[in-house]
């Protein structure tokens, strides 16, 4: 059975990151919550990377680089996204241009 990943947090409330979650069914497997949503994500990555489920992630993840500012994904050399800090000079001058 396929693992189910998501980020906890609210919609449109950037402050309630609450961790990266791995379910099944209704059942919480794992959650990751620093309080760094970078570092959750390279947890759950080698996590993941040990154990090999089959996750199907949530639109959760992608609401949640929309919903707050300042988070992007890249791809690593092994086809992995990873979540980072965003650091794209045009992109943050964007979101501060945003805020006023």
């Amino acid at each position: 059975m396929p693992l189910h990943l998501s980020i906890d947090y609210t919609e449109g409330d950037p402050t309630s990151y609450r961790g990266i979650v791995l379910t099944s069914g209704r059942r919480e497997i794992q959650r990751w919550m620093s309080g760094n949503p970078a570092a959750d994500w390279a947890e759950y990555l080698a996590w993941a990377k040990r154990e090999k489920p089959l996750i199907l992630q949530s639109s959760s993840i992608t609401h949640f680089l929309f919903d707050v500012p300042g988070w992007r994904m890249i791809e690593d050399e092994d086809g992995n996204e990873i979540l980072i800090a965003e650091n794209r000079p045009e992109v943050l001058a964007a979101e501060a241009q945003d805020k006023r």
